[in-house]
């Protein structure tokens, strides 16, 4: 039976479906069933898929796109969920009627927040919301920058509010946002590489806290 997990966030920008699709990614090259829900309504995962095609071919994208309708969000979930390992949501930026359906419905929430008071600030309701559905939830520290005071400070405020935060971070490399734009992951470059270290680290450090 396959486990969702939400990539979710009321805070825009924190580069949630950047994230989302470089695990999708990560989990697809390494043979895992792997589909999507973008319930984003700026549908950047959509347009991310559709690059992709673009650039593997039609058929060989290696993740199913789903339609996303919140009215029969439940129901899809339940009859596709056998048909894969993993399905991935990327959740719209609100705490909204959507939102709060996807988080009960996940197995798993992921709330990617930069290191930042604004973030810090926005990202506490939403921590809330996920605890009142007494879901698994990690924060995800993304777009760090190198030896930047910041992250520290906001780990420290994150732990004292109760969030429990990923050992695994992700940097700022414009790598990410040159990828995504041409539906690849940094996977699909090189496994090599410092920004697909940080992936694979992220997605191993998810598989084993299910």
């Amino acid at each position: 039976m396959g486990k969702i997990i939400s990539f979710s966030n009321q805070k825009g920008g924190t580069g949630k479906t950047t994230l989302a699709a470089n695990i999708a990614v990560l989990w697809s090259n390494s043979d895992y069933k792997v589909a999507v829900y973008d319930a984003d309504s700026q549908k950047s995962f959509t347009h991310w898929i559709e690059a992709r095609k673009k650039y593997y071919g039609e058929n060989d994208i290696g993740i199913d796109l789903l339609s996303y309708n919140p009215h029969t969000f439940d129901q899809d979930l339940r009859d596709i969920k056998k048909n894969y390992n993993f399905i991935i949501i990327d959740s719209p930026p609100s705490i909204t009627y959507e939102s709060t359906q996807i988080v009960k419905n996940a197995d798993r929430v992921i709330v990617p927040a930069q290191p930042s008071p604004v973030d810090f600030l926005a990202t506490l309701p939403f921590l809330d919301l996920v605890k009142k559905q007494r879901k698994n939830v990690t924060v995800v520290l993304n777009r760090v920058l190198p030896r930047a005071k910041l992250t520290e400070a906001m780990i420290l405020r994150l732990r004292y509010a109760g969030a429990k935060i990923s050992r695994s971070r992700i940097s700022s490399k414009v790598i990410y946002a040159e990828t995504f734009s041409v539906g690849r992951g940094v996977v699909d470059i090189s496994i090599n590489s410092d920004t697909s270290k940080e992936i694979i680290k992220l997605g191993n450090e998810i598989l084993r806290n299910f």
